[in-house]
């Protein structure tokens, strides 16, 4: 079941991929994000709803997005979503209450669903293009893993730029450079890569498509569950990542160390590191993904037990940090988030063999409709109770809501 590393043409566009991958995951903002809409005087329930809204937006913009892809070309619109990012950092940095947010989020959705799934499809067409299909669930894990190496090495220059900066504002402006870099790192793909895009497509029939693929995966009830499988860990993991910022800034005041540092710089100090842990320990996961699913007899078995030992340390999590707040719950959420880099490749392969060839990509695009939806619900959920309970109470009673729903989600062999 795994495959071999070494049969992977390491050649000028593998790097290239790799690099996008890199750079887009420079968001320098990334572990202060829940902070810093904090420092704003939001709620917990007002964050989830940021959230929320980016997640809903990304669906609803995705079906325009992709009709734009058809009449610019992949590569073009690849460019085009960093511009939209960028104006949405902008906002971030100028934005001082809930509306500005709300903007902001929606700005950063619509450069998603311009970015989702082209990048993938452009992999895709290389891969065929230079007879390496068959080891896309490898190829995937390592340009998963240079993404997640970019939020590692983020996450320690986000720290030092709050170290220096004593805010949490500027972070955005400066994750302004990077974008700026991997447009013109997009744009220098080859140019058959935009081929295979199926521009007599309107947008009505785009729709069309959609929505009868929706019903043919509710219809087809394996299938249907092995979407909900994957999409409902994968929504989890969104929910709840940035959800341990304001546990590790409380952990933080408590720890007896570096007393001569302010608020800020212990912050950045402490936070960066962890995080730097946090996406290096996904890098690895996302690398050696299929090794990780070769140890288990099929992929179904992976998904399963996978599934179920994340959402229990994530349940174990959310009550440490209420009743015994300590290093360890720092070690569970990394074993949450690093479940879910090492599946993510393991679920597109299982979703696209139970699945027909000529519709991979819709259902595929389905897949990431529904984790956006759980996690929109999720996290409007987890910030409610927040406010109420706690973070931590309000992570572990979702956890438990999931694991409720395991013996209808668990797959069959």
């Amino acid at each position: 079941m795994t495959v071999k590393n070494d049969n992977i043409k390491k050649d000028k566009q593998y790097y290239k991929f790799c690099l996008y991958g890199f750079l887009k995951n420079l968001r320098f903002f990334d572990p202060f994000l829940i902070l810093f809409f904090v420092s704003k005087g939001l709620s917990f329930f007002e964050i989830g709803v940021l959230y929320a809204v980016r997640e809903i937006s990304i669906n609803i913009f995705e079906i325009p997005s992709g009709v734009f892809a058809d009449a610019l070309g992949r590569r073009k619109t690849l460019a085009f979503s960093f511009i939209i990012y960028i104006i949405a950092f902008i906002v971030f940095y100028l934005g001082y209450d809930f509306s500005l947010f709300v903007l902001a989020m929606m700005m950063y959705a619509l450069g998603d669903a311009a970015r989702s799934g082209v990048n993938k499809a452009m992999i895709i067409e290389y891969l065929k293009r230079t007879d390496q299909l068959q080891y896309k669930v490898t190829y995937y894990g390592h340009t998963r893993s240079w993404s997640q190496i970019g939020s590692a090495i983020s996450s320690l220059v986000g720290g030092v730029l709050v170290f220096y900066q004593q805010n949490l504002d500027t972070i955005f402006l400066f994750s302004i450079i990077p974008y700026i870099l991997d447009f013109f790192n997009v744009l220098s793909y080859p140019a058959y890569l935009d081929e295979g895009i199926k521009r007599s497509q309107s947008f009505y029939a785009r729709i069309k498509l959609t929505t009868s693929t929706f019903w043919e995966v509710i219809k087809n009830g394996e299938l249907f569950k092995a979407l909900v499988n994957v999409s409902i860990y994968s929504g989890y993991y969104k929910s709840i990542k940035d959800f341990i910022q304001p546990f590790l800034k409380s952990l933080l005041v408590q720890l007896p160390i570096l007393l001569f540092l302010t608020e800020y710089q212990k912050m950045g100090l402490f936070l960066g590191l962890v995080y730097f842990i946090i996406f290096l320990n996904n890098s690895i996961a996302a690398r050696k993904a299929s090794q990780i699913a070769g140890y288990f007899s099929t992929l179904v078995k992976f998904l399963n037990y996978s599934l179920f030992i994340g959402i229990t340390f994530g349940l174990l999590s959310g009550l440490m940090m209420e009743y015994l707040p300590s290093v360890w719950v720092i070690l569970l959420f990394i074993i949450v988030l690093f479940i879910e880099n090492a599946r993510k490749p393991s679920g597109v392969a299982l979703i696209t063999e139970k699945s027909y060839e000529k519709v991979n990509a819709s259902v595929i695009s389905v897949s990431s409709q529904l984790a956006s939806i759980f996690s929109a619900l999720f996290v409007m959920v987890i910030g409610y109770f927040a406010d109420l309970l706690g973070v931590g109470i309000s992570i572990a009673g979702m956890s438990f809501f999931i694991l409720l729903l395991f013996p209808l989600i668990k797959l069959k062999k």
